[in-house]
């Protein structure tokens, strides 16, 4: 499916460019901009495509619950634990990198282990050390949900994850928790999720086949909506500012793929395929990018300035997460594909529903 590949490194993209326009407060076209919170859209596209994957990606192959979150765990953990080590000891060492960070021992064991917790350098903030971990918080739960209902028959899978999250986010709306990880996982974020899984029944179906006019018309819808709602997003109403609009832009390219519509192209197939490590890297690599630009002297406030800033802050963010891809992550997974070869059959998907960065809070 080449048109996930390539809404992968789109959303990666938007992903960093939320992050960027973040790093220089004298951007002020660019900094703390209404206008411009789109890019936190990436990781609703990021939801969506990981309910489709998983939904797809478990259909007609024999898998049992512990394989499939061993295979889910294979993916994620390794790189993000890498990095997110990584970040402790930058954080120790070169505290110029970030704008606000702490690395007490049990930050970093809480972000490592997946548990929503108060970030102690961002009071009232729930985000693990290294920020954009937030989603995978998220991640972890869909899967752990996700592997429970697989011991139920198949046709009542989507209906139970779809009730319990509902349920869950429908809680959450009612009640106020007070507890850092009753807040976060109840949020209706979590329902995009089961929009993916719903998506991918009807692809599996084969009745994702609208008319080519109506899947471009899907696509533009999703993608102006995510930009002229922006303005109403909070996080009870973002399931429908962000989440609508990213099920819409995913259906639609699924759709015109259908048609064959989309070819392949290797340059946007690679950024899919790096996506992740863009994800996970492209904080540190901002910092950086940051340091050196002051140390430049090269922070004017002028448009042509932050433009020229936000280029190259998105550029060089995506070629680490390239080098970052080939260097450490694709040799990691194939050791771990080694590793576990003897049990069972790994399903051979990228971390699709793991690469969503983005702030969850501003």
């Amino acid at each position: 499916m080449v048109s996930i590949q390539y809404l992968r490194a789109f959303a990666a993209i938007l992903v960093v460019f939320h992050h960027a326009r973040y790093q220089v407060t004298e951007f002020q076209v660019f900094y703390d901009q209404g206008v411009w919170l789109f890019g936190q859209a990436g990781v609703d596209i990021f939801f969506v495509i990981s309910g489709f994957i998983m939904w797809v990606t478990t259909s007609g192959r024999p898998m049992s619950p512990g394989r499939f979150i061993q295979n889910r765990i294979i993916r994620i953990v390794p790189m993000y634990w890498i990095v997110t080590l990584a970040v402790a000891i930058a954080v120790l060492l070169m505290p110029s990198l970030f704008r606000a960070a702490e690395a007490t021992p049990e930050h970093v064991v809480k972000s490592l282990l997946f548990i929503p917790h108060f970030d102690p350098g961002a009071p009232g903030r729930i985000w693990p050390l290294l920020i954009p971990g937030w989603t995978l918080n998220y991640e972890m739960f869909f899967y752990g949900v996700f592997a429970a209902a697989m011991f139920l028959p198949r046709r009542l899978i989507i209906p139970a994850v779809a009730a319990l999250l509902a349920s869950i986010s429908l809680a959450g709306h009612i009640l106020t928790f007070e507890d850092p990880v009753l807040s976060f996982f109840s949020e209706s974020i979590i329902m995009e999720f089961a929009a993916g899984m719903l998506l991918g029944q009807i692809y599996l179906q084969g009745r994702l086949a609208p008319p080519v006019w109506l899947s471009g018309l899907s696509i533009a819808a999703g993608l102006v909506m995510m930009v002229v709602l922006t303005p109403w997003e909070t996080a009870e109403t973002r399931l429908l500012v962000w989440g609508v609009p990213a099920l819409l832009t995913v259906a639609g390219f699924l759709a015109l793929e259908v048609k064959g519509m989309i070819g392949r192209n290797a340059i946007l197939t690679l950024l899919g395929d790096a996506s992740y490590s863009i994800y996970l890297t492209h904080i540190l690599t901002l910092g950086v990018v940051r340091t050196g630009w002051r140390k430049l002297d090269l922070v004017q406030q002028d448009l042509a300035t932050a433009c020229v800033y936000m280029v190259s802050a998105i550029v060089i963010s995506v070629a680490v997460g390239i080098v970052c891809h080939f260097l450490c992550e694709a040799p990691i997974h194939r050791l771990a594909k080694r590793l576990t070869a003897g049990s069972g059959r790994s399903t051979d998907v990228g971390p699709v529903g793991a690469m969503m960065g983005g702030s969850r809070q501003r």
